[in-house]
């Protein structure tokens, strides 16, 4: 017979409860992996860019290690493998190969196939943030249409005496590789595998966009998340949070959708989130699943008629009497709920204040960087406001037309499928763009029947 409780060891295991001594720590990241930040100062401020990241991720994606030796290293062991009849031809090419490497380190690469040979930071903090980030996009994205994008991917190859050199004979798993993180949002993961084929069919396109295509998909999928758990049980993916975007160039307004429903509405529901990974790391370890990275929905469905969840329920009000009351300062008595939204709920509530403001203060800055980095407008008087500059306009609309002509009026709903919503300002100002650019045709002197013509 099944058992619909928590595995409370399990969980007093990761948080280090000591009854006697009086001891327990916030743990995170045990059955849950869910945001790829860690909670101090290991993060990256994307000196070298995004693509550190992606050439991470690629690297996991082929069974590769996703860190490598940096350029210096390299130099050597290519040198080493190499005979020379004179000097001056060593030095030649030692030269060639040094340039050529630093290049590729900092991310200026010729084609898609010198992407993995790119390094994670040199820094010591910024690498172990982007390793972090590394793991997320390969999980995400990457991971599970494994063996159509190693497929895709080596018919890009061409033949490069330099690549041959710096590869190393290593197996190339299409499966079996260590996932850390979930994937929750499946149909922007999909529409994430339609765009990336489309962006390889056109390698030079693909080159110079690939890592903005990679940031804007991490981007959507992180800030989903975070206003997605935050609605407990009710997650639900067809029911996207719409997340505003103005463009970078535009005047702001307090009335604006951009403002209203834009990165505050992130910042609101990020600042107490670590709350939330704790939790989910208590109520996910169960005995009737081994499923990793359960969210609280997930959890919802397996209790699926009243027994399993009266039994359930009954587990965790214990686990919490027992062991989190003694153990924690509260500042309200702990209600006891007969109804799974209830539970999480109070148990959010208890938990939440025994955050500490340090830990609150420093675990939005991960995604504050990547915010900075990408996606930040300065608004004065309104705060941080999410923006797209040209660049990263020019690349969503380019995917969402595809290779044939778009209707205007069909462009908003693709950038939608795709999480930037706009309002009919920002609307305005995108058809100016393209406009500008000669992406637009018209059909008539009227305007009717406007089109927007294939980027790629």
């Amino acid at each position: 017979m099944t058992s619909y409780t928590i595995q409370s060891d399990r969980v007093n295991r990761l948080m280090g409860v000591d009854l006697e001594q009086k001891k327990y720590s916030n743990g995170r990241r045990g059955r849950v992996h869910l945001l790829p930040f860690p909670t101090r100062n290991d993060r990256t401020e994307f000196e070298n860019g995004f693509m550190p990241v992606v050439a991470g991720a690629m690297r996991k994606l082929f069974g590769e290690e996703i860190e490598i030796e940096g350029h210096a290293t390299r130099t050597e062991d290519v040198l080493q493998s190499i005979q020379f009849r004179e000097e001056t031809t060593e030095r030649r090419f030692e030269n060639y190969l040094e340039k050529e490497l630093q290049n590729i380190s900092s991310g200026h690469i010729q084609d898609l196939s010198q992407l993995k040979f790119i390094p994670l930071s040199s820094e010591e903090r910024a690498r172990k943030g982007e390793l972090d980030l590394a793991h997320f996009v390969h999980d995400t994205f990457l991971a599970p249409y494994a063996e159509e994008f190693i497929e895709k991917l080596n018919e890009l190859e061409p033949q490069n005496i330099l690549l041959n050199l710096l590869s190393t004979e290593t197996e190339q798993p299409t499966k079996g590789v260590d996932k850390l993180y979930g994937n929750h949002l499946p149909r922007i993961v999909e529409q994430f595998r339609e765009d990336f084929l489309l962006l390889l069919k056109h390698p030079s396109f693909c080159m110079q966009y690939i890592d903005l295509l990679f940031v804007h998909y991490t981007y959507i999928v992180i800030t989903q998340l975070v206003l997605q758990v935050s609605r407990f049980e009710q997650f639900n993916e067809e029911n996207w949070i719409d997340l505003y975007f103005f463009y970078q160039e535009e005047k702001a307004a307090r009335w604006r959708d951009g403002y209203k429903w834009g990165y505050r509405r992130v910042q609101t529901e990020m600042a107490n989130f670590f709350a939330h990974e704790h939790l989910l790391n208590i109520v996910s370890e169960v005995s009737f699943s081994d499923e990793r990275n359960l969210l609280y929905h997930d959890i919802a469905q397996h209790l699926k008629d009243e027994e399993a969840e009266g039994q359930y329920i009954e587990s965790v009000n214990k686990w919490m009497k027992e062991v989190y009351i003694p153990l924690r300062e509260v500042s309200r008595n702990y209600e006891e709920s007969s109804t799974l939204s209830g539970l999480f709920q109070e148990m959010y509530e208890q938990i939440k204040p025994n955050i500490s403001n340090e830990i609150n203060s420093r675990y939005p800055k991960g995604l504050d960087e990547l915010f900075n980095k990408y996606f930040y407008k300065h608004g004065g008087s309104l705060g941080k406001l999410n923006s797209l500059n040209q660049s990263q306009v020019l690349l969503l609309v380019a995917i969402s037309v595809g290779e044939s002509r778009l209707e205007l009026n069909r462009l908003w709903d693709e950038l939608e499928i795709r999480g930037v919503y706009l309002d009919h300002k920002t609307r305005e100002v995108f058809v100016e763009l393209l406009d500008g650019l000669n992406y637009i045709e018209k059909k008539s002197d009227s305007g009717d029947a406007q089109y927007v013509k294939p980027i790629l």
